[in-house]
């Protein structure tokens, strides 16, 4: 099967436009394509960085069931970590938020990694930083400098919208031979 791979960025409404989208996308192309999803931040997006940074961590820590359903949980809650909910917040601050949203979602917290945890090791270069540019790189590598964006056989898909439907979507990838 061919990958799809989906690049996101957790503070990006348009990313969240699609990630809405996903599941009846994944739903119609599962038989063709092995969906991934990977994180990355854009540079506008103040709050970006610090939740892949989050997310990485939750992986490194729980797994990466966990950390997808993390994502979900920081998509499902994206308003309240946006510019206009934080303002010209602390990285505390911020830090504080995405912890709450952790306590969200099942099993991320237990009595080995707790919220205490998760807020003094959030800034910890080894669990967290370094693998969370790593994976910005990978983006990079595929000239990904926007989100949502999409690589499909190793090829960056251009002009597509965030809010294509499946259908769309079908249209598209037969119009580039997919």
């Amino acid at each position: 099967m061919t990958e799809w791979k989906i690049f996101l960025d957790l503070q990006c409404p348009y990313s969240k436009v699609f990630w809405e989208k996903l599941p009846s996308i994944q739903e119609k192309f599962g038989s063709k394509y092995i969906f991934t999803r990977h994180i990355t931040s854009l540079v506008f997006h103040p709050q970006a960085f610090d939740a892949q940074c989050a997310v990485t961590l939750v992986g490194n820590i729980r797994g990466m069931e966990i950390r997808r359903k993390y994502e979900d949980a920081l998509f499902e809650n994206q308003e309240s970590y946006m510019n206009s909910a934080l303002g010209d917040a602390k990285k505390s601050d911020v830090v504080a938020v995405l912890a709450n949203i952790a306590e969200k979602v099942d099993g991320l917290f237990d009595e080995s990694f707790t919220r205490e945890n998760f807020v003094e090791k959030i800034q910890d270069w080894e669990l967290c930083i370094k693998p969370a540019y790593e994976e910005h790189k990978v983006a990079l590598g595929y000239n990904v400098y926007g989100t949502p964006k999409h690589v499909i056989n190793g090829q960056l898909m251009v002009d597509t919208e965030s809010s294509w439907s499946a259908d769309e979507w079908a249209t598209y990838l037969e119009s580039q031979g997919l």
